[in-house]
């Protein structure tokens, strides 16, 4: 039997193939291998009740008019984060402070935050305390609000009347406390 060249290659390439054993990788036979081996836990994330408050600003009102409420000069903001389920509020209070404290019957204050939980506008006037009364005045000065991480402006007004001795200056420590509604 005559064969060509490539005949004699192609014979000897089968017989090759019929004598010696090639492995064929099986995916099945390996796949237990090639993805290893599975664990998983669980993770709990315990976020804190969070109730921040804080004020800035050092406001001054410098009176001129005697009677007139005077409005303050510079700024002051009332800075809230909450994320309680619940509904909050902030409570105002009052002291006086330092040397002026013969004052305190001659002078008037109130507060008022330029926008109010949830955006709604104004609050209303929180009177501090009014000329001719010798104590201050504490309650509720922003409520119904629930999750808030917001700042709002205060505006401070005060007023004298002619009782009230210049070269004696009244300081008056307003506090914010925020609480459950």
């Amino acid at each position: 039997m005559n064969l060509s060249v490539e005949n004699r290659i192609a014979v000897l390439f089968i017989s090759l193939l019929l004598i010696v054993p090639v492995p064929v990788a099986s995916a099945q036979g390996q796949g237990a291998s090639a993805q290893g081996q599975g664990a998983s836990h669980g993770l709990t994330i315990d976020v804190q009740r969070i109730d921040d408050i804080s004020v800035s600003g050092s406001p001054e009102v410098t009176i001129s008019e005697i009677g007139t409420w005077t409005e303050m000069n510079g700024a002051s903001d009332l800075t809230v984060t909450s994320n309680a389920p619940s509904d909050r509020k902030i409570e105002v209070s009052a002291t006086a402070t330092g040397s002026g404290n013969s004052n305190r019957g001659a002078v008037g204050l109130r507060v008022k935050a330029q926008s109010t939980p949830g955006g709604e506008g104004e609050s209303g006037w929180f009177t501090i305390t009014t000329v001719g009364d010798q104590a201050f005045s504490d309650g509720d000065f922003l409520t119904g609000f629930k999750n808030v991480d917001a700042s709002y402006g205060l505006t401070y007004e005060a007023q004298a009347d002619v009782n009230y001795n210049p070269e004696e200056t009244m300081s008056i420590a307003v506090m914010y406390t925020l609480t459950g509604a």
